[in-house]
């Protein structure tokens, strides 16, 4: 979906999605020329994501195509990333494993497109307690005579530790001495392979931890990914199907007649009209509605710095995320 790059921004302004004059125009006329080299259908700026280094991220999303398959929506989308605002560069779509793990990773995005995140892996799962310790026996002895067994077999010990007693007695005055590899070993000390600690008396370094490295730009890409399939609203009725299947924006959209109502939204990503954001848990959206225009602006409390808005004058929509891509993990406690 393309969007008035400048009705957007100005719409969006009031929430904090501002961007300087120069680099607002540098942005309107390259999307034009990376619109037009990648041959893309739509190509428009997605939202802006701050840095600790302060060189922020522009980022920009581009549709091929939204085809109706088996009555599901297939994307192919392109996404983009640009730092001053007139070269964009692409981003690789994640695969499902770098998706899982980029939602693992927490802070804020460095500014630096070849830094690396290190994700460990997961602790293995905890060892079972141990059961109480039982003794197998074999089946074809029953109880009485694996006792008779064992009677017979410490009467036979201790005839035996008699025996030898009386014949060291008679032969020699003390016992025999010990063997020269007994003594061997006894002087050699213990091994040098089984002490933990090191020849100069410090203990070993333990082993490092295991895990994955993964890129910011792939966290950029998850990032938008992550972003839209949990928001990208759209209003109903701002889409349509043509010919063909494909998903394309309605050119006549006469605007909503209840504007304040969230069912009259729904997310883009998962079915368009079958999820309205009605069927979400209660206080993940806040709505605002101007009295004189019946603008409308919706912001999303699981994403924050993520808005839309709706006119009710041209009837436009759009929609930007202006946020430090860290997703709202005490949202549980805000809506009780």
């Amino acid at each position: 979906m393309e969007n008035n790059l400048i009705l957007t921004l100005e719409a969006l302004a009031s929430s904090g999605c501002i961007v300087p004059s120069e680099m607002r125009c540098a942005i309107q006329i390259s999307l034009k020329y990376k619109k037009r080299d990648a041959g893309l259908r739509s190509l428009s700026l997605w939202g802006r994501i701050f840095t600790a280094g302060g060189k922020d991220y522009l980022l920009a999303e581009g549709v091929k195509s939204i085809k109706l398959v088996k009555r599901k929506l297939v994307f192919d989308t392109r996404y983009y990333f640009s730092q001053n605002g007139a070269v964009w560069l692409d981003l690789q779509s994640p695969s499902d494993e770098q998706f899982d793990l980029c939602k693992k990773i927490k802070g804020p995005f460095r500014g630096d497109p070849s830094h690396l995140y290190f994700v460990p892996d997961p602790p293995p799962p905890p060892l079972p307690p141990p059961g109480p310790e039982t003794t197998m026996q074999p089946a074809f002895l029953t109880p009485t005579t694996a006792v008779a067994e064992e009677g017979e077999g410490d009467s036979k010990e201790e005839d035996s530790a008699t025996e030898g007693e009386s014949e060291m007695d008679e032969d020699s005055d003390g016992p025999p001495p010990p063997a020269e590899a007994q003594v061997e070993t006894d002087e050699e000390g213990p091994d040098p392979e089984l002490n933990p600690e090191e020849d100069n008396g410090e203990p070993a370094e333990p082993p490092p931890p295991k895990g994955q490295d993964v890129g910011e730009l792939v966290r950029l890409a998850s990032l938008m990914r992550w972003v839209d399939e949990d928001c990208g609203v759209v209003p109903i009725g701002g889409m349509v199907l043509d010919a063909h299947n494909n998903l394309v924006q309605n050119v006549v959209f006469p605007g909503l007649e209840f504007a304040d109502k969230l069912e009259y939204y729904g997310h883009l990503f998962r079915g368009y009209e079958r999820g309205p954001l009605s069927k979400d848990i209660t206080g993940f959206w806040s709505l605002q509605q101007q009295p004189l225009t019946n603008d409308v602006t919706i912001r999303s409390l699981l994403w924050p710095g993520y808005h839309m808005y709706c006119s009710g004058t041209n009837f436009d929509f759009g929609s930007l995320y202006f946020g430090w891509g860290e997703r709202n993990r005490d949202i549980a406690f805000m809506i009780n």
